[in-house]
């Protein structure tokens, strides 16, 4: 089969096209025929070097496909069917798996790209736990997205418990995650102030269900327009998806009793935390991980039912994953940036 790996870390030209056996499906597993693949932004940490992954690396945990082969102990009930896939296969058997708590493993192989072959190639494997089922309605691109892209911001909305009438801050809104935590917070029926650091991205975001956008704002910028929007003494509700540029901004946009939900961290780095201004405002800081698939069945749903639209802002061939990393890199994808093996 066809891949992209990495030789060593790096600018995008260490993502190099080769070839490599198809993986076959032990007990348990399936096989996917990989028919999309997005690209994130952790796949661009992991490149630089600033993650586990190294020299032969295949990258991609953003993976939609079909089921064309499956191991022993498996029905073939999801055979030939298409699939989006989780970004993590957990065992099933760990304290953290028996409690629902599946993004927690760490005992079963492991995450797309980092512990196990990722989705920039032509075939992955997958076990029933890490897979749902896409219909027809939803096509191969948008159905590769749904997990990270979607179910990522999906998953920290429901974290703070976001609900109709809540004002809630977005940072990173132009990114992938960014323009559907946007969508997804606008049909919860919340009030949405969308950051992004693009001018081009203002109407999109628009567009897309915002409110409000502001472009590289300031605190004062930030806390004016909630108030604006009647946030009288802040937001509700602010997800942080870029870490360490915007987290102080964030925090301070919140009015009491106020709630942040931590999902993203582009530049790796300790973040300051003002210990006054949480204890004063009982602000409540939330950590929150990739989409189990309980979320990602629900961004099935929403999706298949026109409530959010996937953003896959531009394709590329497999062959073109270091394009792909360049404009992503460059700022130059609203939205998420696919790879079409």
């Amino acid at each position: 089969m066809r891949c992209i790996a990495l030789d060593g870390t790096g600018a995008p030209d260490v993502l190099v096209p080769g070839v490599r056996p198809v993986p076959q499906p032990g007990p348990g597993d399936l096989l996917i025929r990989v028919r999309a693949c997005g690209v994130c932004g952790h796949d661009l940490l992991a490149r630089r070097g600033r993650l586990s992954a190294g020299r032969g690396t295949v990258l991609g945990h953003e993976i939609a496909g079909e089921v064309v082969g499956v191991g022993v102990e498996v029905t073939d009930d999801l055979l030939h069917r298409r699939v989006a896939l989780v970004q993590r296969i957990p065992c099933g058997h760990c304290p953290e798996c028996a409690a629902g708590l599946t993004t927690l493993c760490r005992e079963g192989p492991g995450f797309y790209g980092d512990d196990i072959p990722g989705g920039y190639s032509e075939y992955v494997l997958a076990t029933p736990a890490n897979v749902v089922p896409v219909p027809d309605s939803v096509p191969d691109v948008a159905a590769a997205i749904l997990s990270c892209a979607v179910g990522t911001g999906l998953r920290a909305l429901r974290r703070a418990g976001t609900r109709a009438g809540d004002l809630v801050v977005v940072t990173g809104a132009g990114g992938g995650v960014g323009v559907h935590a946007v969508q997804l917070a606008h049909h919860f029926g919340a009030t949405v102030v969308a950051l992004t650091g693009s001018p081009a991205k203002e109407k999109a975001l628009l567009d897309l269900g915002a409110d409000a956008v502001l472009v590289s704002p300031d605190v004062r910028a930030v806390r004016d327009c909630v108030r604006d929007l009647g946030g009288r003494r802040g937001a509700d509700v602010a997800i942080e998806l870029t870490g360490g540029p915007t987290f102080p901004l964030a925090l301070r946009a919140l009015g009491p009793r106020g709630q942040l939900v931590l999902v993203g961290n582009t530049e790796p780095a300790t973040l300051p935390l003002e210990p006054g201004l949480s204890i004063l405002k009982e602000l409540t800081i939330h950590g929150s991980a990739h989409a189990d698939t309980t979320d990602l069945a629900a961004a099935v749903e929403l999706v298949a039912s026109g409530a959010v639209t996937p953003v896959a802002a531009q394709t590329w061939p497999l062959d073109e994953a270091a394009r792909a990393h360049e404009a992503v890199e460059r700022r130059k994808v609203t939205g998420r940036a696919v790879l079409v093996p």
